[in-house]
C-alpha cells in the first residue's frame, strides 16, 4: 500500500461526522524575497503609513501678538478665537510667557537712559511690570468678550487666562530672584537684558533713593493688585468651565494656590512689594489666593459630606 506520510489530508472539525463537509486548511502567503536582499520584517498597513507619512509641524504661535490684537481690537472676534488655537500643553505655555517675559525685559533695557544713572532694583521691577500690563488688558477683555449678536461671553478662555497670568506671575517672581541674586556678580555684558541698576551699598549712599524706592513699590503693589483682580476673574471661569466634578482639578488648584503664595512670600522679601508686618506677602495676590482656596475647600467639604453620608448608610 502507498505510503501516505506526504499526502495532505484535509481537516475534519472537531466532533464532526462523516457527512459533514470537510474543511480545507486555509493557504499559506509568501512573499518573495530578492536573494541579496536583507531579512524581511512584515509591517502593518497602518504602521507603514504612519511612518512614511510627513510628521506634521507644531503651528509657532506669538503669543504677545495675539494678545496685543485683542487689546487694538478689542470687538475682533477673530483675535479672540485666536488665543482658543493655542495648544493646552502647559510646556507649550510656558514657552509663550517666556519669550512674553523675555519682549518685556529687552523693551526696558532698550528704553533705558544711561544719561539718567542706574536704577533702583523697585523701580527695574516696576518697569517689567509696566511692559507687562497689555498682556493684563488684553486677558481681561477676552474674559469679557461676548459672542457676536449675542449677550453670551465666549466660552473656553478660563483655563488658558488662568494659565497665562499664573505662569506670567511666576516666571516674574523667578525673574526677580534670579537678577536680585546674581546681577552684581556678572559684568553687563553677560547679562544683556539687565540695565545698569544700583548695589545696596551704591543705594545707602544716595539720600535719594528712599523716595524713590517707595514710590516704585507703591506703584509696583498696584500693577500687583490689577493683576490679581484679573487673574481671580480668570480662576472663577475656570471654575465655572472645567470644576465641576473634577476632583483631581480641585486638588490641582490646591497645589498651584499653595505655589503662589510661595511665590508672593518670595516677592515680598526681595522687593518689599506687599510688606507688612511679618513681610510674608500676604497682601499679594489676596483675592486670587482667596478665591482658589475657597475653591479648595468647597471640594473637601463635599468629600466630607459624602464620607458622613457612606458611614451613615453603613450604620
Amino acid at each position: 500500500m502507498p505510503s501516505t506520510r506526504y499526502l495532505s489530508t484535509p481537516h475534519r472539525t472537531p466532533n464532526s461526522s462523516d457527512t459533514e463537509q470537510l474543511e480545507t486548511p486555509p493557504r499559506k502567503r509568501f512573499r518573495e524575497v530578492d536573494e541579496d536582499s536583507s531579512a524581511y520584517t512584515p509591517r502593518s498597513p497602518r504602521k507603514r503609513q504612519c511612518t512614511e507619512s510627513p510628521k506634521k509641524q507644531q503651528k509657532d504661535f506669538d503669543l504677545a501678538h495675539l494678545l496685543r490684537n485683542c487689546l487694538v481690537e478689542p470687538t475682533n472676534h477673530t483675535a479672540i478665537m485666536q488665543l482658543k488655537d493655542i495648544p493646552k500643553d502647559e510646556n507649550i505655555s510656558q514657552y509663550l510667557v517666556q519669550r512674553v517675559i523675555n519682549i518685556a525685559k529687552t523693551s526696558v533695557l532698550d528704553c533705558f537712559d544711561t544719561a539718567k544713572g542706574k536704577l533702583l532694583e523697585t523701580e527695574l521691577y516696576l518697569e517689567w511690570l509696566n511692559e507687562l500690563d497689555y498682556v493684563i488688558s488684553a486677558v481681561d477683555i477676552a474674559l469679557n468678550a461676548k459672542m457676536p449678536g449675542t449677550r453670551r461671553r465666549v466660552s473656553g478662555l478660563g483655563r488658558l487666562s488662568f494659565t497665562i497670568l499664573f505662569q506670567l506671575v511666576d516666571d516674574f517672581v523667578s525673574e526677580v530672584n534670579n537678577h536680585h541674586d546674581t546681577w552684581y556678580q556678572s559684568s553687563l555684558e553677560s547679562c544683556p537684558l539687565y540695565p545698569a541698576t544700583m548695589t545696596l551699598v551704591e543705594e545707602s549712599k544716595d539720600p535719594s533713593t528712599d523716595v524713590r524706592s517707595d514710590a516704585a513699590v507703591r506703584l509696583a503693589e498696584e500693577c500687583l493688585k490689577n493683576i490679581d483682580r484679573v487673574m481671580s476673574d480668570a480662576v472663577r471661569r475656570y471654575k465655572v468651565e472645567c470644576g465641576r466634578n473634577n476632583p483631581s482639578l480641585a486638588r490641582r488648584i490646591a497645589v498651584l494656590e499653595h505655589t503662589l503664595a510661595k511665590s508672593c512670600c518670595l516677592l515680598c522679601e526681595q522687593t518689599g512689594y506687599g510688606g507688612d508686618d511679618d513681610d510674608i506677602g500676604d497682601t499679594l495676590m489676596q483675592e486670587t489666593k482667596n478665591v482658589m482656596s475657597q475653591w479648595k475647600r468647597e471640594y473637601e467639604d463635599c468629600e466630607d459630606q459624602l464620607v458622613d453620608s457612606d458611614a451613615g448608610h453603613n450604620s
